[in-house]
């Protein structure tokens, strides 16, 4: 379909070191392909994010399809590591994530005003409890608010209620930068001349054409990978999601769009993308949002094009 005819191969894995990444033929062998150097990321992601891929913004330059000039697709925004890495020229961003995308939006249209709000905060639990509750609809003050919030809450998680309402309990950080002003400054040109949506994955991207790339990183964890992995990831995006995911991603590589989806390395996950290239990345957990989950972890690379030059297998 997009790769070679099915070969009994194992996948290639990317395993992510501090300076650099080693890439061998499988989990088990010592063989190296190739090294590759962490590249240096200009513009920081501001957010803290579970699941934020910190680890694929300095891989960001040798996952680009080969003489890529098309439109940029990411329609799980999170905190931007990839788009932030890239720079695309063109790009449509989305999320689910409401005050997310505003708070983009107003980094993109004012991010003097974002930094002048934010200078405003207390760095305390009481302060932090009172802003917990406020529901501003100004974009200056969702946008502080989102951020402040982000810094401050336990493991930089973002979670809701049924009603709506942030409940992440105060995090108890010392010697936190809640105003990351050149981050800020930085993302903010970045962000102005994207196209900034809220809403569902498969309509954010319905427009991709030949020659677009598009990055899939939907919801999912890296621990529980074994027998509780439908029902822990089930919380975070249900498993008619994942297939509807799939769906979408063979129906764009179909006409053309160059597309990479991140996921968990579980065989339920990857026995849907027949005729993509599949890798594996090893790499230590950054964020411990889910019990379990910190120390080293493996997920998935799954591509319509293979990643570095490098033939994988294929699914």
């Amino acid at each position: 379909m997009w790769g070679s005819a099915k070969e009994k191969t194992t996948p290639v894995v990317f395993e992510v070191r501090a300076g650099e990444v080693i890439v061998r033929r499988s989990s088990r062998g010592r063989a190296i392909i190739r090294r590759l150097s962490n590249g240096s990321v200009h513009a920081l992601p501001f957010l803290r994010w579970a699941g934020g891929k910190q680890w694929i913004a300095r891989l960001s330059q040798h996952l680009l399809p080969p003489n890529f000039t098309g439109k940029y697709f990411e329609p799980f925004l999170g905190a931007a590591n990839l788009f932030l890495a890239l720079k695309p020229t063109r790009a449509v961003l989305s999320d689910i994530n409401q005050d997310l995308i505003c708070t983009y939006r107003a980094i993109a249209n004012d991010v003097e005003g974002v930094i002048a709000t934010l200078q405003q905060y207390a760095f305390n639990k009481r302060f932090f409890l009172a802003m917990r509750k406020k529901r501003p609809r100004h974009p200056i003050r969702v946008a502080a608010r989102f951020i402040y919030l982000n810094k401050t809450a336990w493991n930089g998680l973002y979670r809701v209620n049924p009603l709506g309402q942030f409940n992440v309990p105060y995090g108890g950080h010392r010697n936190l930068r809640i105003c990351p002003n050149d981050r800020l400054r930085g993302a903010s040109s970045l962000f102005h001349g994207a196209t900034l949506l809220e809403g569902d994955f498969e309509r954010s991207v319905s427009d991709a054409a030949s020659g677009d790339f598009v990055y899939l990183d939907p919801p999912y964890i890296t621990g529980h990978t074994n027998n509780g992995f439908l029902s822990y990831n089930a919380r975070l995006f249900s498993w008619d999601d994942q297939v509807r995911l799939s769906v979408v991603a063979k129906r764009l590589a179909g006409k053309g769009v160059r597309v990479l989806v991140s996921n968990a390395n579980h065989p339920a996950v990857s026995q849907l993308y027949d005729g993509f290239f599949h890798y594996v990345v090893e790499r230590n957990s950054l964020i411990g949002g889910w019990e379990g989950t910190r120390g080293r972890v493996s997920e998935s690379l799954i591509s319509s094009f293979p990643l570095i030059g490098v033939q994988s297998e294929v699914l």
